[in-house]
């Protein structure tokens, strides 16, 4: 892999049914999205359950002992809780497996569960300090101009944020001077809706900006170019040769063994005057069927990376810049709420987050999560084959931590938008002095399918921007703007196309938006929490 690749993945699972088991046909796209059925409450139990989000290292592979230590782990466990020899030889030759994924040149490395990635070398020092040097222009402006996040208890500094000068449908016009509007939602099948509750907005869109692969191309959305000319190639670089890569892999499904029922001779019957703690016992002691690893590794893990090119693709990403500030009066950032990043509108597969600067703070990390849907459910209340097959009782949410991974100076990280994610809180290290943390956030929009509107397309809407424009133009004396009278000009001012938006104007959109989300969000968290339930109706 040369140093101008980074693969993102994203999983790739497709099932046959929805929650409610209505048969649909696999979809045509390549990605999978969160907003959509093929990804909610679709990524059945036994595909999404691990054994727990355990550094996955090539010293463990090469420890002698390695298989001892684990044994000697569970010696106090039942014998239904022990992993078997076969479990232990393929998890330990499977590590080496992981380490072949890795790039020793970029640093590349599997994180905590499938598709996601982190190195801690993948952008250079050179192009890291191109990069600070661009953004200090952004971060060098008045007090009164800086745009502290709303909600944010004037913590989240936004250098760069989509939901400012956003696509408003039915008044954003594109370059052709056509009003943008919404898009069509997708078709239902067989009167079911096929994508998730409020995910899709009839009013707001984030702006993504176009980059051709291995180009530093690409307007980004609400930056004046001639004012910050040096902050989209310095970023660019980053963007799209770094974080996206000329190649993009996805996770195929991985093909396991599947045990339906752990029940050797059928349930275990209750019998008359049979307590509850005898009847868990005579459970205990029954013989099981347990699920059991293939004999011999033989490749599976590397048979799921297939590579998707972007190879000479004009690519679309959405670009976040934002700075958190801690302060002695407020040391606290008190984290984040579970979510994806946007909406349907947008058709975000993947985030990539880069980490480019921190001062002063301890350590923090990046959760993730998936939900599940619920596994073949064979018997009423049979509470021990269910959680021994996949960790799952009754009235437990079908969602799987997928583990953490600690975010530090220096460290990019990628990962599919099917996975919630959520980051913890951090605190200053020293209490009696400020610090930050800075972060470059890029969101890939589904590059296999048509692209959405962008910043290519749409014009910038800023007022104040042509507002400057027109007082250049009224004061370069070889313009015919500047031979107008005074009266004419403050009439073309006054009668600005209402497709420019004020500063003011576009706040209130912002908040609009984020309003929009935040239910959004609270609604598909509550669908993906969705309960196992044990009863056989």
């Amino acid at each position: 892999m040369s140093d101008e690749t980074w693969s993102v993945s994203t999983t790739f699972y497709y099932e046959t049914q929805i929650a409610n088991e209505i048969p649909i046909p696999k979809p045509s796209w390549t990605f999978p999205s969160p907003f959509l059925p093929y990804a909610v409450a679709t990524y059945i139990a036994s595909d999404a359950i691990a054994w727990g989000p355990q550094p996955r290292t090539a010293s463990r592979a090469s420890d002698r002992n390695g298989a001892k230590k684990l044994f000697d782990q569970q010696a106090d466990l039942r014998v239904e809780e022990r992993l078997t020899v076969n479990m232990v030889n393929y998890v330990l030759t499977e590590l080496a497996a992981y380490s072949r994924l890795s790039d020793p040149e970029t640093g590349i490395e599997c994180g905590p569960f499938d598709a996601i990635w982190y190195s801690d070398c993948l952008i250079p020092s050179d192009v890291a300090d191109r990069l600070r040097a661009a953004i200090s222009k952004l971060e060098d402006v008045p007090d009164a101009l800086k745009d502290w996040h709303p909600g944010s208890n004037d913590q989240v500094l936004d250098l760069v944020h989509p939901s400012l000068y956003c696509i408003v449908y039915d008044r954003t016009e594109d370059t052709s001077f056509e009003h943008l509007t919404p898009p069509l939602p997708p078709p239902p099948i067989d009167d079911v809706q096929t994508y998730a509750k409020n995910s899709m907005s009839d009013q707001f869109c984030w702006l993504p900006s176009d980059f051709f692969v291995n180009s530093t191309d690409g307007q980004i959305n609400g930056q004046d170019q001639d004012l910050y000319r040096d902050v989209t190639p310095g970023s660019g670089r980053i963007k799209v040769q770094r974080t996206f890569g000329t190649w993009a892999a996805y996770s195929a499904k991985f093909a396991g063994i599947s045990v339906p029922c752990i029940w050797d001779k059928g349930e275990v019957k209750w019998q008359d005057g049979m307590t509850r703690k005898q009847y868990q016992k005579a459970c205990e002691e029954a013989p099981k069927v347990l699920p059991e690893a293939f004999e011999e590794y033989t490749g599976e893990l590397e048979k799921t990376i297939v590579p998707y090119s972007l190879r000479g693709k004009t690519i679309q990403c959405i670009i976040k810049l934002a700075n958190i500030h801690l302060t002695t009066e407020n040391p606290e950032y008190e984290g984040g709420s579970w979510h994806v990043e946007g909406m349907l509108n947008e058709r975000i597969v993947a985030s990539g987050i880069y980490y480019y600067e921190e001062e002063n703070i301890d350590e923090s990390e990046l959760a993730f999560r998936v939900t599940t849907g619920a596994p073949v459910y064979h018997k009423q209340d049979d509470e021990m084959c269910m959680h021994i097959l996949y960790g799952l009782q009754r009235d437990t949410h079908c969602c799987q931590d997928l583990g953490s991974i600690r975010t530090s100076a220096g460290r990019a990280l990628a990962w599919p938008n099917i996975y919630q994610h959520r980051v913890s809180p951090f605190s200053l290290q020293d209490p009696t002095k400020p610090g930050h943390r800075k972060i470059l956030a890029i969101f890939l929009v589904d590059p296999s399918v048509d692209p959405i509107p962008s910043a290519t397309n749409v014009p910038p809407q800023q007022a104040d921007w042509a507002a400057e424009v027109l007082e250049e133009a009224r004061c370069d004396p070889t313009s015919a703007y500047s031979r107008l009278p005074p009266e004419l000009s403050n009439e073309i001012l006054a009668r600005f196309p209402d497709t420019f938006v004020s500063r003011a104007e576009a706040e209130e959109y912002r908040l609009a938006l984020m309003k929009e989300r935040t239910r959004f969000v609270k609604v598909h968290g509550r669908e993906l929490k969705h309960s196992f339930n044990m009863c056989e109706h």
